[in-house]
């Protein structure tokens, strides 16, 4: 592109028949900046691949420049984008569940499809996770009891019962417990 037809606004060069998408880059201010990299780092935790922050945000700001990505009218562009990127990292998970195959055998004696034992590094790290968790809701008997229904296979609604919670009671405990684990970098969920 001719250096004449294009323009630095910001930190970004623009074309002077700019889209939408990149004269709205150009307009970011440091502090958006800022916060679409916090977004970015926030949602990259635990992804699959190795994917970083960095990487995230590159190519949710690509599926928006090359259309294959449309800004809904009227939708601020921060959340646009912060909705690009749970898109992408919903598809990283999909995708890497796709791809991991369970291993399983048949156990000839018992007729049992059963999974093998997991290696002693993955045992070590339950462990440690386990243990941090514990530590980590030491003085919370919800969560607790929430932790130990979940571990025995039961329901939210066998857990309500057992730990005489309302819905609301249950899920806000659910929720604070999220966030915690989220603080200390253990959340490796799918979305």
């Amino acid at each position: 592109m001719e250096a004449s037809k294009r323009e630095k606004r910001g930190t970004f060069w623009v074309a002077d028949s700019a889209t939408p998408v990149s004269r709205a880059l150009a307009s970011l201010s440091e502090a958006d900046l800022l916060r679409l990299q916090a977004l970015a780092r926030l949602r990259a935790r635990g992804l699959p691949r190795g994917v970083g922050w960095s990487d995230l945000l590159h190519e949710a700001i690509a599926r928006a420049l090359d259309g294959s990505r449309r800004w809904p009218p009227g939708l601020p562009f921060l959340a646009f984008l912060s909705g690009v990127m749970r898109s992408i990292c919903g598809e990283l998970w999909r995708q890497r569940g796709r791809e991991a195959e369970l291993v399983v055998f048949e156990d000839e004696v018992e007729g049992e499809v059963a999974c093998p034992a997991p290696n002693q590094e993955r045992i070590l790290a339950a462990t440690q996770a386990i243990a941090a968790i514990q530590r980590l809701f030491r003085g919370d008997e919800v969560a607790l009891r929430i932790m130990e229904g979940l571990a025995n296979g039961l329901s939210a609604e066998e857990i309500r019962n057992d730990a005489n919670l309302s819905g609301v009671e249950y899920d806000s405990a659910r929720r604070r417990m999220r966030r915690a684990l989220i603080r200390i970098g253990l959340t490796g969920s799918a979305p």
